[in-house]
């Protein structure tokens, strides 16, 4: 019994250096999104999974998915536009180092398949675009990080500005 507990002891004083070691966290992420479309722009949410992967101290490289949606006014009618996205952004981030966490910058691309309807007629477009964004990490413990950034995505003819809040674990 004693053998287990020290075992178990020690397995868990070695899992903050075995997250580094691996350089791999995975996180989720939620927040307040502008979409830009026909001049008009609008509030909506969004919300997301991503895995990094650490290549070193200051460099790792992020992907993820992330679905939207919003009601944006329409200058030809009464009707809004409903917009509904999904992205699936890959970047690479670079980070400085900080005594409680870190600030960041990120560029890279996007998927996107954004679905707009409005008056009941439902347009899709599809394609590749450019993503970025910068923010902090707060480092709870050295397993646990939250992140407070802003995201650009450009999605063809939307444009998304988002402001996210997200919880990181590292494995």
């Amino acid at each position: 019994m004693k053998k287990r507990l020290l075992f178990t002891l020690l397995a868990l004083m070695a899992l903050p250096a075995s997250a580094d070691i691996l350089g791999v966290s995975v996180g989720a992420s939620a927040g307040a999104a502008r979409l830009d479309f026909d001049g008009n722009s609008e509030y909506g949410f969004e919300y997301g999974l991503n895995a990094t992967y650490q290549i070193n101290d200051i460099f790792s490289v992020n992907a993820g998915v992330v679905q939207g949606s919003a009601e944006v006014d329409s200058d030809l009618s009464e009707a809004d536009n409903d917009i509904d996205y999904t992205a699936f952004p890959i970047t690479v981030r670079g980070d400085i180092p900080l005594l409680i966490g870190s600030l960041y910058a990120k560029a890279g691309t996007n998927y996107y398949d954004v679905d707009i309807e409005s008056q009941g007629i439902k347009n899709s477009d599809d394609g590749w675009g450019f993503t970025g964004g910068a923010g902090f990490v707060l480092t709870i413990i050295p397993l646990v990080d939250l992140s407070l950034g802003y995201e650009y995505r450009d999605m063809g003819d939307v444009e998304n500005n988002a402001v996210i809040l997200g919880v990181g674990v590292g494995l």
